[in-house]
């Protein structure tokens, strides 16, 4: 796969997507860093736990997870993803780091809490840093805050929350076009909004109004246990 995008074709695809949304894939380089820094800073500020939540084929833990032996790093995704994703690191990687943890689970037919709690290495009374990266536009509204109650129910507070959100005013292109793989967005909030978005569900917004429009169609933001 990593061959086949870098072909011609490829290429001229990304170009197509880059012309419909001018700057998304320098977004998405944006996005990684400013995760990686925040998993980073919660970890220096006393995070013992970092949970990916919908993670993909992303490699932040499988990268971090060397540099922080002390720290558990578990990815939570859907299983097809999670056991392709074994396999690929499986081929790359003589050993997995021990502190790296994938758990194949559906999110959304089986609670975050309950997911956890069956597989038994997620302590909830450690301090943590939660992930949802790339993930919370396609979920509902409802879905959305079924998720945040579900996280805060497994951290204690103080632990925080690492996340991006689409923003409002793309949603119709971007529907149509994720709509052509199956994954259409389902939710938008502006970065202004979010204090009141995630009121009630035990996590408060702690990081400013994100504006930047190097960010693409997406924004990024904090959010602290409490």
């Amino acid at each position: 796969m990593m061959r086949v995008s870098k072909g011609p074709w490829m290429i001229r695809a990304y170009k197509l997507q880059d012309w419909l949304m001018p700057g998304q894939f320098e977004g998405f380089g944006h996005r990684k860093i400013f995760v990686q820094e925040q998993v980073e800073a919660a970890i220096e500020k006393g995070a013992r736990q970092v949970l990916f939540t919908g993670a993909g084929f992303d490699t932040l833990c499988l990268r971090l997870a060397p540099q922080y032996p002390n720290v558990q790093f578990i990815e939570v995704d859907h299983p097809a993803t999670s056991v392709a994703k074994t396999k690929a690191i499986a081929i790359a990687l003589e050993d997995q780091p021990t502190n790296m943890i994938q758990i194949a689970a559906d999110l959304g037919e089986r609670p975050l809490s309950k997911v956890l709690s069956e597989d038994g290495r997620w302590d909830a009374s450690l301090p943590s840093v939660i992930v949802a990266e790339g993930l919370l536009q396609y979920l509902s509204d409802e879905e959305v805050r079924k998720l945040l109650v579900e996280a805060a129910a497994c951290t204690p507070l103080g632990s925080r929350l690492v996340f991006t959100h689409a923003k409002p005013g793309y949603r119709k292109l971007v529907t149509f076009l994720t709509e052509l793989v199956a994954e259409p967005w389902k939710s938008a909030v502006e970065s202004e909004d979010l204090p009141e978005y995630v009121k009630g569900t035990g996590w408060q917004v702690t990081s400013d109004v994100d504006n930047d429009e190097a960010h693409g169609v997406e924004r990024y933001a904090v959010a602290e246990r409490r």
